[in-house]
């Protein structure tokens, strides 16, 4: 079986000469904040903003050949709040930590990508390794503006929530697992699906945060199914990852939205995610939080509504080729 995948190599910048980013129609300064990720080695790169009304992304996606001389010379209409916020608040893990300064432009290398970003004054506790490290760490979701950003739980393996939503979700990963394994054009799953109902399905992480709809509570899931590495699989055996976002409501409700991906042990081109926090806006609680994998990383904002989730941002900070 060959891997083939599709790769998106994408690096953040201004185009010569200062071109500006349209602005919105609308921004209410009471209402708009800006979102960024803190690395380790105290760079950050702009993801997403909420102008009041709705989300977006107002960077371009090719490279500059020219950067602004100094942070000052960016227009107001690149950060996508219609201003330059001075300082950002700094959150990890649901709680306000403190605040850094937006020191100066910077290209920041992330994977094999290079993107803009801002260069910081945060002052880590951990030493911050080289930029080779992949995924780099990230320290804390940056916030330019009034809102609280409340943390995404963690369920406790072996917990009887933990336990449970592998029960829910096993009918659906085999279903939807079948359908992805017929998918190939010129490649047939080794194992029928006889066996591959025989081989247990493993959870590997599970987030939690309250919908905004009373009584609900959302799920995020991270499951493998592994099979038995044949001899021409030279000790690297046949993997279904499955990502599934569950719904569970106040009188046993149940809402399951699930997709699988086969690959092999490398798992190459599958990705994982981090949370970052879980923040009000727009009258619904989205999610946000980092994916990545050997050849990805991006930044999203997602609205796991119950009646079918919402894509609001997905940023690609960087990528590499297979």
């Amino acid at each position: 079986m060959k891997h083939i995948f599709l790769v998106v190599l994408v690096a953040l910048g201004l185009a010569p000469a200062l071109a500006r980013v349209a602005a919105s129609d609308f921004v209410d300064e009471k209402k708009a904040f800006l979102l960024a990720v803190l690395a380790r080695d105290g760079y950050a790169i702009p993801f997403a903003a909420f102008d009041g009304r709705r989300w977006k992304a107002p960077w371009p996606e090719s490279r500059a050949a020219e950067m602004p001389i100094s942070i000052d010379d960016i227009d107001k209409d690149w950060w996508g709040i219609g201003r330059r916020p001075e300082r950002m608040t700094t959150w990890s893990n649901g709680v306000k930590v403190g605040e850094v300064a937006l020191v100066q432009l910077a290209m920041i290398k992330s994977l094999c990508s290079t993107r803009l970003g801002l260069k910081t004054d945060y002052k880590p506790r951990e030493l911050a390794p080289p930029r080779l490290k992949a995924p780099y760490p990230k320290d804390a979701l940056l916030v330019a503006g009034d809102v609280t950003v409340d943390k995404i739980d963690i369920v406790e393996p072996g917990s009887a929530e933990w336990n449970r939503t592998l029960i829910l979700i096993t009918d659906r990963f085999n279903k939807v697992e079948t359908a992805a394994a017929r998918s190939f054009m010129a490649w047939r799953h080794p194992f029928d699906e006889r066996q591959r109902r025989a081989q247990p399905i493993k959870i590997e992480a599970i987030y939690r945060a309250p919908d905004e709809s009373a009584g609900w509570t959302t799920y995020f899931v991270e499951a493998v199914r592994e099979y038995p590495a044949r001899p021409v699989d030279a000790g690297c055996g046949i993997v279904t990852t499955g990502y599934a976002w569950v719904h569970l409501g106040p009188r046993d409700e149940i809402k399951i939205e699930l997709s699988t991906r086969v690959t092999y042990c490398d798992r190459k081109g599958v990705v994982f995610m981090l949370p970052f926090g879980l923040i009000r806006a727009g009258g619904s609680n989205v999610w946000v939080f980092q994916v990545s994998g050997f050849e990805t990383e991006a930044y999203r904002v997602v609205d796991p509504e119950k009646d079918g989730t919402q894509w609001l941002v997905s940023f690609h900070a960087g990528s590499c080729p297979e």
